[in-house]
């Protein structure tokens, strides 16, 4: 009862504030005669080999901050990337449960999520999945949409997710934070960090763990699908003089989540069961373990105007699950299996910037690099039910391995007029597949009218990864001479400052062609012998109609094809899992001489079309348009603690991101965040 009666309250302030947009323009109105405090600029530091200011970034980005996350009261990465433009996110269940980001209706494994320097998209499937980063360490989350592998190289097709944590660099006293949260679904969890510096000694040490006792994700059945995780990460530096500095990092996360497996029983006369593709009223578990580590140093010359990087990272991740059901005929069906993945990395940067004041007053900046790559996979699966025993070794006596190499450029230039150029070229050979080469070209032009034009152009790549390359269980063979996927891809946009500063629009069409695609064929996959297309239109909306009050929106349409093989041959569909129309919403008020703050978030997914597995082949599946609206409440009861409650999906929103999986329905949480120090 006392669920439901905060869930009606939170329900009911949530209204308001979602009218506080259509009041926001004769806010600004007035506002904009009055002193004003606008949007600042930012650096950017995901676009380019090195940070640039935002009005001279010619690709598309979002940035948000550790104070956004905050006001939304986003406890997961998913729940912060909904409410970007471009960004599709897919999750099977709960927290805990598989999360995948798609950019622009292009593949999970076409994004590169980088967490401090350290690509940690899978070794063996190329996605990242976004349930392993807890969010209380993380200081800033930059979306870097179009491709990027110019920059970035491979996977870095449709964008690049950039993530940084906390540092404890340049506070001038050490700073303790804790948080404590309980709630829904039997929910508990909490976070502690400390950080500081000390002379040219500076550091950062966190701990979080969850516990969720998880709700039924499965139609017709009644475990609840619960899940654990704990992580520990490490930042620590040193200013060794006024020239060098040595930086490293540590991150270690363990996941433990309880699912439904699927049914992909047999019976007598290879019959498949009639619930053949759904979720089994049955019992699975299953075990993540990530480390990732890196270890940089900068050297800064010429008075700061040469810096060279040299760093060393490695990303391991160890993975076992295992789960059984009874069939429809009567039989136990048992599956296990673990993998181990591993990617080692070496790179070295060099960054100069000079200028001409005599040809333009331009500025410069020239960077050369080189990057090798090694990675390597195993894995064990096996099996037991009407069949009798199976075993796929696979590669778990040695495993595969392979090898990339790469060479980069990139130039930049500024000049007076608040024109920016950057060009970038990048070289990469492959140790078991075709070699890649890929570039990017950006074009920003801003003027005192406060427009600002962007513009980029790139070609991007994905390399097959290892189970498309080697295969997997019995049912799946590899093909071992597929070529990378690429696509050339292109967004323009114009970006207009209005009132001030006090509100920023912008609008941006893209529009990318993808070939080489790998889909499935039989028991194997192929390159496509065609391109496939997508394009759309992305709008953001930012606005500060009031001292107290800040807005953000977006809305994205996608239009995005694929080709699937079928016994008539190649067909083509709205791909799956990303809807044509998304939008969101955000708006925070503060109250009380900014003690308190309400945020309301809001978003909307439209249609999608997925597949469906089942005992007559596959078909295609229709998940319905949702909408999310979330809440949250903030008060500094002193000045060293924050109390909130916040509810997720407040009105019962019934929903599926993948088929057969459903969403949790409304939750309401309360926490205390404390802060000592700086």
């Amino acid at each position: 009862m006392a669920q439901r009666l905060i869930l009606s309250l939170t329900s009911l302030l949530a209204l308001p504030a979602l009218a506080l947009p259509v009041f926001a323009l004769p806010a600004l109105a007035q506002q904009a005669t009055q002193p004003a405090i606008p949007l600042p600029d930012i650096m950017v530091y995901g676009a380019s080999t090195v940070p640039v200011e935002a009005p001279r970034v010619g690709s598309a980005v979002t940035v948000i901050t550790a104070e956004d996350m905050r006001n939304q009261g986003a406890q997961t990465l998913p729940d912060v990337l909904r409410l970007v433009p471009g960004v599709a996110i897919g999750q099977g269940g709960g927290r805990g449960g598989l999360s995948q980001v798609r950019i622009r209706g292009a593949e999970a494994n076409h994004t590169l999520v980088v967490v401090d320097g350290v690509p940690i998209n899978d070794v063996n499937n190329g996605d990242s999945d976004l349930a392993n980063l807890p969010v209380d360490t993380i200081e800033r989350i930059e979306v870097v949409r179009g491709p990027q592998s110019g920059i970035w190289g491979p996977n870095a097709q449709s964008g690049v997710i950039l993530i940084t944590t906390k540092s404890g660099r340049g506070l001038a006293r050490p700073e303790l934070t804790a948080r404590l949260e309980g709630g829904s679904f039997g929910t508990l969890q909490g976070s502690a960090s400390v950080r500081g510096a000390q002379g040219p000694l500076y550091g950062a040490l966190s701990v979080s763990g969850l516990r969720a006792g998880g709700f039924v994700v499965a139609p017709g059945t009644t475990r609840p699908n619960g899940s654990e995780m704990g992580s520990f990460s490490a930042k620590l530096g040193a200013d060794l003089s006024d020239w060098f500095n040595l930086e490293a990092t540590l991150r270690m996360v363990s996941r433990t989540g309880f699912y439904n497996p699927a049914n992909s029983a047999f019976g007598p006369g290879f019959a498949t069961d009639p619930n053949y593709g759904f979720l089994a009223n049955g019992s699975g578990r299953g075990t993540t373990n990530d480390l990732q580590g890196r270890i940089v140093g900068t050297v800064s010359l010429a008075d700061g105007r040469w810096i060279q990087k040299f760093s060393a990272d490695t990303s391991r991740q160890n993975t076992n699950a295992a789960d059984a059901y009874v069939s429809s005929f009567g039989f136990l069906e048992r599956q296990a299996f673990w993998s181990q993945t591993e990617r080692n990395r070496a790179e070295y940067r060099s960054a100069y910037t000079f200028e001409t004041p005599g040809f333009l007053g331009a500025r410069h900046t020239l960077v050369g690099g080189a990057e090798i790559v090694r990675e390597r996979f195993r894995y064990y699966y096996e099996s037991d039910g009407f069949f009798g025993p199976f075993v796929n070794g696979g590669f778990a006596g040695t495993g595969q391995s392979r090898e990339r190499k790469g060479l980069y450029g990139e130039y930049l230039l500024s000049l007076p007029t608040g024109f920016a150029l950057s060009a970038a070229l990048r070289q990469d050979w492959n140790s078991s597949f075709r070699n890649a080469a890929t570039w990017r070209v950006t074009a920003a032009q801003s003027f005192d009218t406060g427009t600002r034009l962007h513009a980029s152009l790139g070609k991007g790549v994905t390399n097959p990864t290892f189970i498309e390359q080697f295969g997997f269980t019995n049912t799946f063979v590899g093909n071992p001479n597929l070529r990378p996927e690429q696509s050339i891809g292109w967004d323009a946009g114009i970006e207009q400052r209005w009132f001030g500063g006090r509100l920023i629009t912008d609008l941006t069409y893209f529009r990318a062609n993808l070939e080489n695609e790998i889909v499935g064929s039989g028991t194997t996959v192929e390159n496509l012998p065609f391109a496939t297309s997508r394009q759309g239109v992305e709008a953001s909306v930012t606005a500060r109609p009031l001292d107290w009050l800040r807005i953000s929106a977006s809305y994205t349409y996608t239009d995005t094809r694929s080709a699937e093989n079928t016994f008539a041959g190649y067909v083509f569909k709205e791909a799956a899992r990303r809807p044509k129309h998304a939008a969101s919403l955000s708006a925070t008020a503060a109250f009380a001489g900014d003690r308190g703050k309400f945020t309301v978030t809001l978003a909307h997914n439209g249609t999608m079309r997925d597949r469906f597995f089942g005992p007559l082949g596959t078909s295609d599946v229709y998940l319905r348009a949702y909408t999310l609206v979330g809440a949250q409440l903030s008060y500094d009861v002193t000045r060293n603690a924050t109390a909130y409650i916040r509810g997720e999906n407040v009105f019962g929103q019934r929903y599926q991101e993948v088929y057969g999986y459903n969403a949790g329905g409304a939750a309401v949480y309360a926490g205390l965040r404390v802060r000592l120090g700086d």
